[in-house]
C-alpha cells in the first residue's frame, strides 16, 4: 500500500529529513528561540517525530497516548522558554517537510497511488492537528500556576 510505502520512506530517511528541518528551523525568525537549545537537542526533538511517525499513524497508539506524550511536550517547551507560537510553527514545518520530501522523491506515479497518498495526507493532518492541540493544552497547563485564581490575572 502506498501510504505504508510513504511512511516507510519518511521513517527510513528520518536523519536526512531531520537535518533539513533543523536547518530551516534554526534559520527562521519565526522559530528563533530554538537557537537557544543545543543543536543536538533540536535534532533529537525533530528526529523523534519523523522516526516514530509510522507508530503514531498506524493506530497502534491510542488518542490518550498521543495526548499524554504531546501534552508533556508542550509543558517541556514552556519550561525551555520556547514561545507557543514557535512550537506550533515547528510542527507546521515538520509537516511541510514531510510533503516536500515525498514530492521530491516522486514515488506517486498513478491515480491509485495519488488516492492512497491523499489517504495518508488526511491521517498526517489529523495527527498533527491533535499534536498541536495537545501541545497547547500542555503549554497552558504549565502557565496556569502563574495565574492568580481570584482574578484570572498573572502573578509576578
Amino acid at each position: 500500500m502506498i501510504s505504508q510505502k510513504l511512511v516507510e520512506l519518511i521513517e527510513k530517511n528520518a536523519d536526512e529529513l531531520s537535518r533539513r528541518l533543523m536547518k530551516d528551523l534554526l534559520s527562521r525568525q519565526e522559530t528563533k528561540h530554538y537557537k537557544d537549545l543545543p543543536e543536538d537537542r533540536v535534532y533529537e526533538l525533530v528526529h523523534d517525530v519523523y522516526s516514530k511517525l509510522g507508530v503514531w499513524l498506524s493506530g497502534d497508539k491510542s488518542k490518550v497516548s498521543i495526548r499524554k506524550y504531546y501534552t508533556e511536550l508542550g509543558r517541556q517547551r514552556h519550561r525551555e522558554g520556547i514561545p507557543l507560537h514557535e512550537v506550533i510553527m515547528a510542527f507546521m514545518l515538520i509537516k511541510r517537510h514531510i510533503w516536500l520530501y515525498v514530492l521530491e522523491n516522486e514515488i506517486i506515479d498513478s491515480t491509485y497511488e495519488f488516492q492512497r497518498s491523499l489517504e495518508l495526507n488526511n491521517r498526517v493532518v489529523l495527527f498533527f492537528d491533535r499534536v498541536i492541540f495537545f501541545i497547547i493544552l500542555g503549554y497552558e497547563e504549565e502557565v496556569k500556576p502563574l495565574r492568580d485564581p481570584q482574578r484570572g490575572a498573572f502573578r509576578f
